[in-house]
């Protein structure tokens, strides 16, 4: 990887597609945006890319994040599926488990099944919990299957077998023989995704994979096919655990990749906590379509190993973002008298009513260029907003509430960011997190815009905007490395562990992942392993992480009592108290192979912009602040000095993004070029 002339980042949204690139040669960094193109949406890659110099005649690394299989998935646009399992088990997955998420909900339905039980099909095999085949799979009977399968117009299989998690034989040898007879159809079975405990748990996740891999699929091979006229261009995905994999290899396990655009965002966030001595972070992107909100604590990703997504659980190491439909294409209506915000969309075409592309109904980047935040003609690449259209889109919608056209674009404001604001409680006060601790990284297109009126509510006294900030989760996929996960549910009293057998387990799935990380073009030196294990309390339903040293192994008099210090410490940080008399028992062993082949931080934060054209000067603008006209400078980002204290109002203008400065803010560019804005007011 190391050996490309430029690395590429490219971050595909649903309004716009941003690249991020660096220049191996010249050390330069520089960014694009281009409008998306949906449906497809790869050919705003292609754009992207020929924008940035990346030709028949320059070879490039690119990193890539997409979420063309999850809006799939969230859209139910996904392929037409069917589920193979036991016999006997075929309802695991319509009856998922007895609790209800909301029980004082009378109207709470679960989200319709992504495959309905006429094709969930059984086949008479069994594994027993200890791993023991009991019975092994008839060819004839998978033969009797084939038939039926081709009946009917399937795109994709799902394969989940009771136990296969302890031992996949009965479910590989069924893939196998799926894959021969039904070349047409996306075969995945769950042991390929998922070798963890929980029958339904496992049975929706290797669901979900089969539903959305094939969309990726067709999107990966599309993109690699127009990739093959550039020179020398390889290809990777960003993966939902904030690592890399090859876009060859991710087209069949494309629940790996399913939260691929927005993690990138945290990636950079860890960089940026790591570079600029800020531990706790709250990462925001805000969008054209969509706000996502996640943490960095410690200096680290906060990385859970189960979450839902779309009303449906996962198991697969995922970076924990929250995400909700708010984004500059927000569409505000008329919910009986009640204004509502979202999370509908305007999307890239037609978009926001100032787009001038047949838009008429009002957005947030419409309320936004109503009240002056946005100069009128103000240009995205060759997109020129016009603040007449947007005023009339909101005057006209809100005559239906009585308003005047600047009261209906404050009222559009204040929903959107109550929103937002709601969306980082989710994430913070609801797990007994205090946001005033954090730091608030606002980034995206549309997140500078809002992070100072989002921090107001939530008491938060310093944001960052960090350089190029409109793609910044582009710039994160520059730093990401190669990482491959892999889980395995043993179910072991601690007091009872074959230290050596587990060893040797780890070691051959050690040997098996340093091969992947090297055919993907890792150096052997630069490849690192964490060995980890999920405990505890014996009788408990849920383990907790605990990290283990791969020297201790061997260390026979230590390594039971430095398990249990490690777990009842990370045990007490949660929930305030340990339990000594409780025996451990150990759930699921992970390990985690890291290639180290992303750019580090400090390599990028110094690295020289590209050349610009010159943009706009200095000027004064009127803007409207709370109900009343204020004069605001408007400055470039580039004409700002490192250490001068700028008082609000201001908007802070540069190429990918527009920041706000309210008149209760100052904003300031610190020694590593981040804008820092800082609360002058008084405390709520």
């Amino acid at each position: 990887m190391r050996s490309s002339s430029a690395f590429v980042g490219i971050d595909v949204g649903g309004t716009f597609t941003d690249l991020a690139m660096f220049d191996a040669a010249t050390h330069q960094f520089s960014t694009v945006k281009v409008p998306s193109s949906p449906p497809l949406f790869w050919p705003s890659v292609i754009d992207a890319l020929d924008k940035a110099g990346i030709d028949s005649q320059r070879d490039a690394t690119i990193l890539h994040g997409t979420t063309v299989h999850l809006n799939a998935f969230l859209e139910r646009k996904g392929a037409r599926m069917a589920l193979v399992t036991t016999a006997g088990f075929r309802d695991v997955y319509e009856m998922r488990r007895g609790n209800r998420p909301q029980p004082y909900d009378m109207h709470f339905r679960y989200p319709t099944p992504l495959v309905a039980r006429r094709d969930i099909f059984e086949l008479a095999e069994r594994v027993g919990a200890d791993g023991t085949i009991l019975t092994k799979v008839e060819v004839d009977e998978v033969r009797a299957l084939v038939k039926r399968l081709r009946a009917d117009d399937y795109q994709a299989l799902a394969i989940c077998f009771l136990h296969s998690y302890r031992n996949p034989a009965n479910e590989a040898a069924v893939a196998e023989l799926l894959r021969a007879e039904l070349p047409g159809i996306l075969i995945a079975p769950s042991h390929e995704v998922c070798r963890e405990w929980r029958e339904y748990e496992r049975t929706s996740t290797a669901v979900i994979n089969a539903y959305a891999s094939p969309v990726l699929k067709r999107y990966l091979t599309d993109l690699l096919g127009a990739l093959e006229q550039k020179a020398e261009s390889r290809l990777f995905l960003l993966q939902s655990n904030g690592g890399l994999m090859r876009a060859e290899g991710a087209g069949d396990r494309g629940i790996l990749s399913l939260l691929s655009g927005p993690v990138g965002g945290n990636v950079a966030g860890r960089a940026l906590s790591q570079v600029a001595d800020m531990p706790n972070l709250i990462c925001i992107d805000m969008g054209g379509t969509s706000f996502e909100a996640s943490l960095v604590i410690d200096g680290e990703s906060v990385v859970r190993n189960e979450r839902e997504v779309g009303g449906f659980p996962i198991l697969t190491p995922m970076v924990d973002i929250h995400t909700i439909g708010a984004g500059g294409g927000s569409i505000a209506w008329n919910d009986a008298g009640a204004l509502r915000v979202g999370p509908q969309s305007a999307g890239a075409r037609p978009g926001p009513a100032s787009y001038g592309h047949g838009g008429t109904q009002p957005t947030v980047t419409d309320a936004n260029i109503a009240l002056g935040r946005l100069e009128d003609g103000c240009a995205f690449g060759d997109l020129r907003l016009d603040a007449g259209l947007a005023r009339a889109a909101i005057a006209e919608f809100a005559g239906d509430f009585g308003l005047s056209g600047e009261a209906m674009a404050q009222g559009i404001l204040d929903v959107i960011n109550e929103q937002m604001a709601n969306a980082i409680r989710t994430i913070t006060v609801r797990r007994g997190i205090d946001p005033r601790s954090f730091v608030l990284v606002a980034y995206g297109g549309a997140g500078p815009m809002h992070a100072a009126d989002i921090a107001r509510l939530l008491g938060i006294g310093t944001i960052v905007v960090p350089r190029a900030a409109g793609a910044f989760s582009a710039w994160g996929m520059l730093q990401s490395d190669l990482v491959h996960d892999r889980a395995e549910t043993i179910l072991a009293p601690a007091a009872e562990l074959d230290w050596a057998a587990l060893d040797a387990r780890y070691a051959a799935l050690e040997a098996e992942l340093a091969e992947t990380l090297i055919e993907e073009g890792v150096a052997r030196d630069r490849i690192q392993f964490t060995r980890s294990f999920d405990v505890r309390y014996l009788g408990q339903e849920q383990g907790i992480g605990v990290r283990v040293d791969a020297g201790g192994f061997a260390d026979a008099a230590g390594r039971d009592a430095r398990l249990r210090a490690d777990f009842e410490r990370a045990y007490a940080d949660i929930f305030g108290h340990i339990n000594d008399d409780e025996a451990l028992e150990v759930a699921t062993v992970r390990l985690r192979a890291s290639g180290r082949t992303g750019l580090d931080a400090q390599t990028l934060i110094m690295a020289e912009s590209a050349p610009e054209a010159e943009g706009k000067r200095q000027r004064t603008l009127t803007v409207r602040f709370d109900g009343a006209d204020r004069d605001t400078r408007f400055l470039p980002r580039a004409a700002m000095v490192p250490g001068e204290r700028v008082p609000g109002p201001c908007v802070v203008e540069e190429k990918t993004c527009t920041t706000i400065v309210p008149p209760d803010f100052s904003a300031t560019i610190d020694p590593i070029g981040n804008l820092v804005l800082t609360f002058e007011g008084e405390a709520a």
